[in-house]
């Protein structure tokens, strides 16, 4: 997919990533489920193909189960 001028104006680099983006954000790469070419494991569209990455559902952040716990603490000591 050729970068379009909203690319560029939302200064995306239509060459790629720099080696000072590689080296930072590491070599975490995978191959994109459509075109097969590499991409970033974080990378939520294709550069290439721009096709959308589907990512399986995370797990429960653990502010989350926490809130939860102390939801639950508080119930039972109401209810006690």
């Amino acid at each position: 997919m050729p970068p379009t001028d909203w690319d560029i104006a939302e200064g995306l680099d239509p060459e790629g990533p720099s080696a000072e983006d590689l080296d930072r954000f590491g070599d975490e790469l995978v191959p994109c489920p459509s075109c097969g070419k590499s991409l970033y494991d974080q990378a939520e569209v294709c550069p290439h193909c721009g096709e959308l990455i589907e990512r399986p559902p995370g797990r429960v952040p653990a502010w989350a189960i926490a809130v939860v716990a102390v939801m639950i603490g508080l119930m039972l000591m109401w209810v006690l």
